[in-house]
């Protein structure tokens, strides 16, 4: 056999070489080498990064834009919704129970732009000398007296809260903001039941309070009242806890269930507010005891009790629901029927001994005093006593 022949080159055992070893064979590299694939990697994270921003984007884009359209929506309702319920302007603390807490520094700074003094006058007329049978007197005067009190901004265009008894049977109301600015008040409504009024002004920009909810409230959180006492030192805080809650007091022979706190309360602080930690308000300030033998004995009318009252005074000026029939009587004594012909004080209409028994039963609807006022008919009724 040639040994030279290629065939068997190629095909015999490998000789071994002089030093009685193997030549070792070459090998020739397989695969795909680890820096091709880390650049596919890369590339490939490029690309997915680059796609899934354009996605997100576009995403987020139509997201915005749904809810730029839904906030649209709901401010025109809001828009709409004051516009026929004046109410609807006023601003309710958030229900989160992760409510922010003030400083007492902060707390007054928050709040006193939204209490406001009120002075109130009307005409008392004394007479001196004699009267006569018409009704008519000499040396008849007239002095205008005045009162004051406090209240609180309800909306940013001009709705204030205050006490009925602040401005009860006032002819002039004048209402004086936190930066002396002073505005005639007109009298929207106001509650017997509630000892609550509300005015407003003719104002916009105003800083209203923020309601908070009373009912959360608990013995011995601190609070914060802001008034007017005195009538003359508009915008003093006084600081204290709260002391009791759903405490029957009776002001004015009214029961009422009111927040009890230590603050100092003073003459001129009714329809001032009571703020809690958060600057929101939780209490009307209307009453205090008044024995010398009591300190820090203040109340206040708690908020979520009345924020419907409120909102129906500003709405239809009067509280909806509540049937109005007034009856009332007065005993007259009448002169005998010698004065100058004219039957003693009423003429010869009645007999001495006269009662006089008056009723109006209505429906209620808007009057400016707040009173239910009398829109059917009005029957007065005479009844005789015994002729003499």
């Amino acid at each position: 056999m040639d040994q030279n022949n290629d065939w068997y080159e190629r095909y015999s055992s490998p000789t071994p070489q002089d030093n009685g070893t193997r030549a070792p064979r070459s090998r020739e590299p397989h695969g795909v080498r680890i820096s091709t694939l880390i650049v596919f990697m890369m590339v490939a994270v490029l690309l997915g990064g680059l796609l899934g921003g354009l996605y997100t984007r576009q995403y987020v884009g139509q997201q915005l834009s749904a809810l730029a359209s839904e906030q649209s929506s709901a401010s025109s309702a809001i828009k709409e919704a004051a516009a026929s319920d004046a109410s609807g302007g006023l601003t309710n603390a958030s229900t989160s129970s992760f409510a922010t807490t003030f400083s007492k520094a902060q707390i007054i700074e928050l709040t006193a732009p939204s209490v406001v003094g009120i002075d109130t006058y009307y005409t008392a007329s004394g007479n001196y000398g004699f009267s006569f049978g018409n009704g008519s007197s000499d040396n008849s005067s007239q002095q205008v007296q005045s009162g004051s009190g406090s209240g609180i901004i309800l909306t940013s265009d001009g709705y204030i809260v205050t006490c009925k008894h602040v401005v009860d049977g006032a002819e002039t109301i004048k209402v004086i903001l936190n930066d002396d600015t002073e505005y005639d008040a007109k009298l929207i409504g106001s509650d017997t039941r509630s000892d609550l009024a509300v005015l407003k002004i003719e104002a916009t920009g105003l800083s209203p309070a923020t309601l908070g909810d009373s009912d959360m409230l608990t013995v011995g959180e601190d609070v914060i009242a802001i008034g007017n006492p005195l009538g003359e030192l508009r915008g003093t805080a006084t600081s204290g806890i709260i002391s009791a809650l759903s405490r029957e007091v009776t002001v004015e022979n009214t029961t009422m269930s009111l927040i009890q706190t230590d603050a100092a309360i003073s003459p001129g602080n009714s329809g001032g507010g009571l703020f809690n930690a958060s600057g929101s308000l939780v209490g009307i300030v209307n009453a205090k005891a008044s024995s010398s033998n009591s300190e820090g004995l203040g109340f206040a009318i708690p908020v979520s009790s009345v924020k419907t009252i409120i909102s129906n005074l500003i709405d239809h000026g009067y509280v909806l629901g509540r049937a109005y029939l007034g009856v009332y009587t007065q005993d007259v004594t009448l002169s005998s029927d010698t004065n100058g012909g004219n039957g003693g004080f009423f003429g010869g209409f009645f007999s001495s001994g006269t009662t006089c028994v008056q009723s109006r039963r209505s429906v209620p609807s808007r009057k400016s005093d707040g009173s239910c006022p009398v829109t059917g008919r009005v029957a007065s009724v005479a009844v005789r006593g015994p002729s003499r």
